[in-house]
């Protein structure tokens, strides 16, 4: 008896999981929504990553990560 209870706790798992992922499944297949994709905006202006200000101080972060971890443990011994 106690083996039957132990094979049933194992099993349940796998089989909440199947019947959850069957629910959601079906849940996507019922929804019938159309994407609209508009990719022609009326001015609206640019976005933060093409300003050329964004990709200097990206640059100078790059530059201060490099710089920081090449001269580690560069330092002179103490006496």
């Amino acid at each position: 008896m106690q083996r039957m209870k132990n094979a049933f706790r194992r099993a349940l798992a796998p089989i909440l999981v199947a019947a959850q992922s069957m629910v959601v499944a079906a849940q996507v297949a019922a929804q019938d929504a159309q994407l609209d994709v508009n990719i022609n905006t009326n001015g609206g202006g640019s976005a933060w990553y093409q300003q050329w200000w964004v990709w200097v101080l990206v640059g100078l972060f790059v530059l201060i990560v490099i710089v920081a971890i090449t001269s580690r443990g560069k330092a002179a011994p103490r006496s």
